[in-house]
């Protein structure tokens, strides 16, 4: 007579050398705690594969995706997405309970056949400070201005979303424009390729939600990193330039 799992005294403490049942290949065998722990260990993932009867293959826009059920969704987790057998990277910037995620990144311009959901630690935020007059001309800023470089020390990554703030506006009728680039590569195709134009001063504008260039997004290790002036301000007066990169590990 089989024993009843449920009608023997629970364990709160478990050691290694605990054993627990298990069925293998149809035999009922023993497993050990530390060989569960070790299977765990080595097979998990960081990205959760959400099933594709919780959301719908043709997105809503390019930025939003409908979803029946998000519970293991939420804001600022990172998402990867496979459209035409190629996986894209974003993170989720909305959310509607049981009814859609909205995210910035690659665009979801197509089918979804695949969607993941990354875990907090997978966002990396670097954040870049250019002192003093900045949209005085077109030009590599950290280098230029602030006599400074900046490379990718970290595993592979994509940049799928930034935001800028300046402290002093320019005082003539239009405000620079920016861009970040990885390598010699515009990472915004915002613009026609010239990014987010700042506005006011102390208030953040954001990259337009899907205005990502796939091809220039992905950065490795060693990789330069760079804030462009792509469109100077009117006088070149605009002064104090803070940019704010979102990036999401493989």
């Amino acid at each position: 007579m089989g024993i009843k799992i449920s009608a023997l005294t629970e364990t709160t403490t478990l050691a290694d050398a605990d054993v627990s049942p298990v069925v293998s290949s149809g035999a009922t065998k023993n497993v050990k705690m530390k060989t569960l722990r070790e299977f765990i260990r080595t097979n998990e993932t960081r990205w959760r594969e959400i099933e594709t009867d919780r959301y719908t293959a043709a997105p809503a826009s390019t930025s939003q995706l409908t979803m029946s059920n998000t519970s293991d969704v939420a804001i600022g987790l990172p998402v990867k997405y496979t459209i035409s057998s190629v996986t894209y990277y974003g993170i989720v910037t909305a959310l509607s309970a049981s009814s859609s995620v909205t995210i910035a990144g690659a665009s979801m311009g197509g089918a979804v056949t695949n969607f993941y959901v990354g875990t907090p630690e997978m966002v990396t935020v670097c954040t870049f400070f250019i002192a003093d007059s900045y949209g005085d001309g077109v030009a590599d800023l950290l280098a230029a201005d602030m006599n400074y470089y900046e490379e990718w020390g970290e595993s592979d990554a994509y940049l799928v979303a930034f935001k800028a703030v300046h402290k002093t506006v320019d005082s003539g009728a239009n405000q620079p424009k920016v861009n970040v680039k990885i390598g010699a590569g515009l990472v915004s195709n915002n613009d026609t390729n010239n990014g987010l134009q700042l506005t006011t001063a102390g208030a953040w504008v954001s990259n337009s939600a899907v205005a990502i260039n796939s091809a220039n997004y992905k950065v490795e290790r060693d990789d330069d990193l760079e804030v462009r002036c792509t469109v100077a301000g009117s006088t070149g007066d605009a002064k104090d330039l803070t940019v704010r990169c979102q990036f999401v590990v493989e």
